[in-house]
C-alpha cells in the first residue's frame, strides 16, 4: 500500500487557518506549499545495467522524501531504495570485472539526494503506487527503450511530484548489491568509487567451481602404477605378463622363482632378499652333497 505522509507548517489563526488550508490539500493531493512529502512506490521488473550489460532484475521499494530548501522554490529530494535482485541466467556478466556469473541472489539498498528548483510545488497526485517496468533484458540496454514500464530514470523521478519544467541537479548517490552465497559477495555502486569501477567498489560474481582434484598415475587398466620407489623402469610384459605389475629386472639380474606346476605363468614370485638367502643356502647344500658322494667315492675305490 502506497503512504503518504505531509508535514505542514504552523499556520496562526486556529480555526480561520485550518479552514484555509482544507482547500489547498484538496487541490493539491497530498501537496502543502512550505510542507514536506513522503511517499513509498514499489517497483518490479527493473534491472540493473551495472558496466557490461544488463546482469540482474531487481524488485524494489522506494520511498521518496521531499523537503524545502534553503530559498524560495528549492527542494531536497532524498530517494531511498530497499528489495531484492537475481541475476539474469545465461547471458549476466558480474557488474564490475564482467565475468559471466549465474543463480545469484541477494539483496539491494540504494540512496540518492538530488536537488530541485521548482515554482509548483510537489505533488504526489501524479504518482501511482506500482510501476511494473517490465524490462527486456535482452534489448537495445537503453533502459528508456527496454523498460516501457518505467514513468522517468532515476535521475528525472522528481519530475513525477514536480512536473516536466523542474531543474533538477543530481547529488551523492549509493546502491550497494549483497549476496550471502559463496561466502558473501558485495558490490558497491556509488559517485565516489568511480560508479562502482575503483577496485574496492567489490563484485557479484558467484560461486567459482572447484579445481578437478588431482589423482595418482594409472596403468591403462585403470589401476594405479606400483613401481617400486626407487627402482628402475620394468620393460614391457611378455604376452603371458601383460598388465601384471613386476619388479623389473636388468639381463643379468636373478630370475624369478617360479612355483611348481605354474607351468611359466603370470604368477612368478619377486626376488627379493629372503628368495636370495634360500637360492644360496641351496646351493651350498648341493656343493657340500656333491663333495660327500665324492668322497665316498674315493673310499670305495681305495678299499676295493
Amino acid at each position: 500500500m502506497k503512504i503518504r505522509t505531509l508535514t505542514v507548517g504552523a499556520l496562526a489563526g486556529g480555526a480561520l487557518a485550518l479552514a484555509a488550508a482544507a482547500p489547498a490539500l484538496a487541490d493539491t493531493s497530498g501537496s502543502v506549499p512550505g510542507g514536506s512529502v513522503k511517499d513509498t512506490v514499489h517497483i518490479v521488473n527493473d534491472v540493473d545495467s551495472g558496466h557490461h550489460g544488463y546482469w540482474a532484475r531487481l524488485n524494489l521499494h522506494r520511498s521518496v522524501t521531499i523537503t524545502p530548501g534553503d530559498t524560495d522554490g528549492s527542494w531536497t529530494v532524498r530517494l531511498h531504495d530497499q528489495g531484492t535482485f537475481a541475476t539474469i541466467g545465461g547471458t549476466a556478466n558480474s557488474p564490475r570485472e564482467g565475468n559471466r556469473v549465474r543463480g545469484v541472489k541477494g539483496t539491494v539498498t540504494g540512496d540518492y539526494t538530488l536537488t530541485v528548483d521548482s515554482a509548483t510545488p510537489p505533488s504526489t497526485k501524479n504518482v501511482g503506487n506500482r510501476y511494473d517496468y517490465a524490462c527486456d533484458v535482452h534489448g537495445t540496454g537503453d533502459r528508456g527503450t527496454d523498460c516501457p514500464g518505467m514513468p522517468a530514470s532515476t535521475s528525472d523521478w522528481p519530475k513525477l511530484y514536480f512536473g516536466p519544467d523542474a531543474q533538477i541537479t543530481g547529488g551523492a548517490y549509493q546502491w550497494t548489491y549483497h549476496t550471502a552465497s559463496c561466502g558473501g559477495q558485495t558490490w558497491t555502486d556509488a559517485s565516489t568509487n568511480g560508479d562502482g569501477t575503483d577496485a574496492d567498489a567489490g563484485d557479484i560474481t558467484g560461486c567459482k567451481p572447484c579445481p578437478p582434484s588431482t589423482s595418482p598415475s594409472s596403468s591403462p587398466s585403470g589401476s594405479p602404477s606400483q613401481s617400486p620407489s626407487g627402482g628402475p623402469t620394468s620393460p614391457s610384459a611378455s604376452p603371458s605378463q601383460s598388465g601384471s605389475a613386476a619388479p623389473s629386472s636388468s639381463a643379468s639380474a636373478q630370475p624369478s622363482l617360479t612355483p611348481a606346476g605354474n607351468g611359466g605363468g603370470s604368477g612368478s614370485l619377486p626376488v627379493t632378499g629372503t628368495s636370495l638367502g634360500l637360492i644360496a643356502g641351496g646351493a651350498l647344500a648341493l656343493l657340500g652333497g656333491g663333495a660327500a658322494v665324492l668322497v665316498l667315492t674315493r673310499r670305495r675305490r681305495t678299499q676295493s
